[in-house]
């Protein structure tokens, strides 16, 4: 009898460690904080968007700090809030899992596709720091270079979010160069 109740009181204890993890991990975080760079010194925006024929138009935005328009951009991007689903610590302890579902994605004429946020820093080795956000027509993603495994973020009003930021930085963006 005594075993069995040291058995359920481990299980307890282990069910409320992993509770208390993933309330923990499902916290409020910062774009800053989902890529790991505190202090951008390059944004590099690219936006995708498809007509009715699947024709795409690329667009791309770099900032540098200094720049104008720089900080507007970064205050704007540090206001979006995102959540981590705990799902992703058993994608992060189980690999064989895979990434987020980064398929095709069903959109609607108007919809723009895709969008990547990547940050560079000299903070790390070599010029660019291991990080992007991006936003595929209604669900937002992050790149996480240390597991090589792209999860996914939750945004309140996540489709809308997207797609309303891509639409203002659209119109500063410049046609991206595309190999044929």
């Amino acid at each position: 009898m005594n075993r069995e109740k040291l058995c359920y009181g481990g299980a307890i204890v282990l069910l409320v460690a992993a509770l208390i993890l993933g309330l923990w991990y499902k916290q409020p975080k910062t774009i800053r904080e989902i890529t790991g760079v505190a202090a951008p010194e390059t944004v590099t925006v690219t936006i995708e968007r498809r007509d009715a024929s699947q024709g795409a138009d690329l667009r791309e935005l770099t900032l540098s700090a200094g720049d104008e328009g720089f900080d507007a951009l970064m205050a704007q991007l540090d206001e979006l809030e995102f959540r981590r689903p705990p799902t992703n610590l058993l994608r992060i302890a189980l690999p064989f899992l895979g990434d987020a579902d980064s398929g095709e994605k069903d959109w609607e004429e108007g919809d723009f596709y895709r969008m990547d946020v990547a940050f560079s820093s000299s903070d790390w080795e070599g010029l660019t720091a291991p990080s992007e956000v991006s936003f595929w027509v209604d669900q937002w993603s992050y790149r996480d270079f240390e597991h090589d495994l792209t999860l996914p973020l939750a945004v309140v009003d996540g489709k809308e979010t997207g797609q309303a930021l891509c639409a203002q930085l659209w119109d500063m963006a410049t046609p991206a160069k595309t190999n044929p």
